[in-house]
This record gives structure tokens, C-alpha cells and sequence, in this order.
């Protein structure tokens, strides 16, 4: 299952990056290129994706998406300050990759590119902020980990 997860998340990660590169560069971009990011999209709304336990987990608890979504977006809590709040006043036992899942696509994005933000202000590279975040465990999109290019393509 763990390699269906990978798969998916490579090939989602590869339609994301055609479609910015349709965008900004509109004049090489063409009628397949196009359908191709279109196609996924429709075959990803389709693909039902079983993320294990940790899904059944939290289905009869509290809801750990729209509490971490406002412990990230709305306090702007990271990640990491998340997963102890949630365990300390919740109960809830959640590693990186179940949050990632629990919030979603676009929240994980969204709270990794402000994390990212804040290392590039504090003249942090995009190589060690790679390695922090394989340090840290965060689920890496397109591969199993964090690396430079992978990071600079996420804050672009």
C-alpha cells in the first residue's frame, strides 16, 4: 500500500509541476499538455485511496482536521507544534504523515511553504531545508525525500 501511496503522490506531484510549467510558460505549453494535467485531475477525483489505520483511527474521534487547520492557519502553529497539541489537549496520537493526510493536500502545502518562507527569510538554504525536513519526517512529494530542487519547486 505504501508504494501505491508513493505512486500516487509522484504522479500527482508530476501534474502539479506540468501545470505550473503550462502556465509560466504558455508559449511552449500545447493541446496535450493540457489534457494531461486535465486528465489527472479527473482520475484523481475518482481514485478512492486507502490510507490505512490511521484514517479509521480518527473517524470516531474528534475532528482532527478542522482543529489542526485552525491551529496551523489561524494561530499559526507549525506542523510539528500541532501533532503536541493535538496529543496534549486532544488525545489524539497523529504522526507527521497522518496529519498530513488528515488536513489535506493544499493545507499540508500551505503550511509547508509558510515554514519555508520563514527558513528563506533566516538565510536558511533550500539544501538544509530539505534536510531539516527529512530530519523532521515530513512526507516529501514526488519521492521519498526532501531534496533542494523538490523544496525550490514548492515555493515557487
Amino acid at each position: 500500500m505504501d508504494k501505491m501511496r508513493k505512486l500516487f503522490e509522484s504522479v500527482d506531484a508530476c501534474a502539479e509541476r506540468l501545470d505550473q510549467l503550462n502556465n509560466r510558460f504558455a508559449h511552449l505549453a500545447t493541446e496535450s499538455t493540457h489534457e494531461s494535467v486535465e486528465t489527472w485531475r479527473k482520475a484523481k477525483d475518482r481514485i478512492l485511496f486507502d490510507y490505512g489505520d490511521e484514517k479509521k483511527v480518527h473517524e470516531s474521534g474528534p475532528d482532527i482536521k478542522a482543529i489542526a487547520i485552525e491551529l496551523l492557519e489561524k494561530q499559526g502553529h507549525s506542523l510539528e507544534d500541532v501533532i503536541d497539541i493535538l496529543r496534549a489537549d486532544h488525545g489524539v496520537e497523529i504522526d507527521i504523515s497522518g496529519l498530513a493526510q488528515a488536513i489535506g493536500r493544499t493545507a499540508y502545502i500551505t503550511a509547508l511553504r509558510k515554514d519555508a518562507a520563514d527558513l528563506l527569510n533566516n538565510a536558511i538554504s533550500f539544501t538544509q531545508i530539505a534536510s531539516l525536513w527529512n530530519d523532521l519526517e515530513r512526507p516529501a512529494f514526488g519521492g521519498e525525500n526532501w531534496t533542494a530542487r523538490n523544496v525550490s519547486i514548492l515555493v515557487e
